[in-house]
């Protein structure tokens, strides 16, 4: 906001100088013929200057004041996304009439103009009000001033609503198995016998093929006794989110989404659509990966799973229309890779049968990716947090990160854990938070929300109005 401008300050400064200089002992000194009476009515004439500059001063400040707050208030109303949810170019004389109404009645004789100029780049929208009112003197009317000019001008800047598309990257390795909360996981160890992981899997005939699913392992057990896991929380928050953005739309088609799930494998449950309530259905879907026969365990692949949406995701635009959309990659897990390597990766990790042949992967699934990489806990096995370099391929693209870190929980009875995973339990959040585009990282416990994390990821996806000056 602009400060007032008056251009009659100086003049006014000179006049009250003058009436000062008039009422000085100096002056009197040099004729002190009159009497009392005399003096009086001449040193009450200035005087009464004085103070009824203060005065008119006192209502020029107030007039200046709730002119500044109207346009103010103008200027965001313009932008505002309650008031002017398309982000269409405002009437002018909408803003006027609703400067008229925030400033409200005036001192008797004040008189203004307001002036309202929208404009617009390619992605914002920008208002500028600006006001210029006479405001009429009253005492200092005796002295020659008859008014006071005062101005000011407010600036807003909002940016257009944003056509986005959102890819929603779920961890549904073993790991995500893990009770939901606190009281989930009690529950889930008094069940089990101490297991707080809802382990997926099945039953194998003689020959190793997969006959069906287990009705006794821990996954049962959780759904038998409504015990949450946190893949069942991310479920629902998926679908919640389809929700909100629908909502959340101003404009026709204006967001799109995808969902995808990894382990060691890589599912696509969704393919990017308008449409979010197939993407709501299609969610149900989403659920923990089963575990092996053998046990092996290598099920969370990071970077043969980046490479899959690498792969994916266009480069992305300004979101100024639906064929220049922006990118954000939403990314569910609780930071931990632990991928087969060598000979075990690529089409060396192979699924368990069914008896006629079919793999045991979901439909849609992409195997992990050939690579050489070393192993530490085996030749075949590789445990370490994500790299954020896998994240920077994206991000010099200009495509937006969001991570949600489910915690990695401490096992400290479990001597896999004290030996592979306590070590590098304290770089998770710093390489996920790295990995996030800035302000994007958002982290919570067993006892924190999944789908209010997930909500607060898609609100920072979007954009508010901001006053300038």
């Amino acid at each position: 906001m602009t400060w007032l401008t008056r251009p009659e300050l100086k003049s006014l400064t000179t006049g009250l100088r003058s009436l000062a200089r008039r009422m000085s002992p100096r002056n009197f000194r040099r004729d002190q013929s009159g009497t009392v009476a005399i003096t009086f009515a001449i040193t009450a004439v200035p005087l009464l200057g004085l103070i009824g500059a203060g005065v008119d001063y006192g209502r020029f400040l107030d007039v200046q004041a709730r002119m500044n707050q109207a346009a103010d208030a103008s200027a965001l109303a313009s932008v505002s996304r309650s008031l002017n949810p398309q982000m269409n170019l405002p009437n002018a004389d909408a803003v006027k009439t609703y400067f008229r109404s925030t400033v409200g009645e005036l001192p008797p004789g004040v008189t203004y103009t307001v002036d309202v100029k929208p404009t617009t780049s390619v992605n914002s929208l920008f208002v500028t009000v600006s006001y210029t009112a006479r405001v009429p003197t009253t005492v200092m009317q005796i002295v020659g001033f008859n008014f006071t000019d005062v101005s000011g001008t407010a600036s807003a800047v909002a940016q257009f609503p944003k056509y986005i598309d959102f890819y929603l990257l779920l961890d549904n390795s073993p790991s995500m198995g893990l009770a939901a909360t606190t009281q989930d996981i009690t529950n889930m160890q008094t069940k089990t016998g101490g297991c707080a992981f809802a382990c997926h899997q099945r039953k194998f005939d003689s020959k190793n093929y997969i006959t069906g699913d287990s009705t006794s392992d821990n996954y049962t057990i959780a759904k038998n006794n409504n015990i949450k896991t946190r893949i069942d929380v991310v479920r629902t928050a998926t679908q919640e989110l389809t929700t909100t953005a629908t909502k959340s739309m101003t404009l026709p088609n204006q967001f799109r989404m995808a969902v995808y799930t990894f382990s060691d494998v890589f599912q696509s449950i969704a393919a990017l659509t308008t449409n979010l309530t197939s993407v709501q259905t299609a969610a149900n879907a989403i659920d923990l990966a089963y575990a092996y026969r053998d046990e092996r365990d290598t099920q969370t692949d990071f970077s043969s799973t980046l490479s899959y949406m690498d792969a994916l995701i266009p480069a992305p635009g300004d979101g100024s229309s639906t064929s220049n959309p922006m990118k954000f990659l939403f990314i569910v897990t609780d930071g931990v890779e632990d991928k087969p390597v060598k000979s075990a990766s690529g089409t060396g990790n192979k699924p368990d049968y069914w008896k006629n042949g079919t793999s045991g992967w979901p439909t849609g699934t992409q195997v992990n990716k050939a690579n050489t990489t070393n192993g530490n806990v085996s030749s075949t096995r590789l445990i370490q947090t994500l790299d954020p370099a896998l994240c920077n391929t994206f991000k010099n693209r200009g495509v937006k990160i969001a991570v949600l870190y489910t915690t990695y929980l401490p096992l400290p009875t479990n001597a896999f854990y004290n030996q592979w995973i306590k070590p590098i339990t304290a770089t998770i959040p710093t390489r996920l938070k790295s990995c996030a585009s800035e302000g994007l990282f958002f982290e919570v416990t067993p006892d924190q929300g999944i789908d209010e994390a997930m909500q607060q990821m898609f609100q920072s996806a979007l954009t508010s109005a901001r006053l300038t000056r």
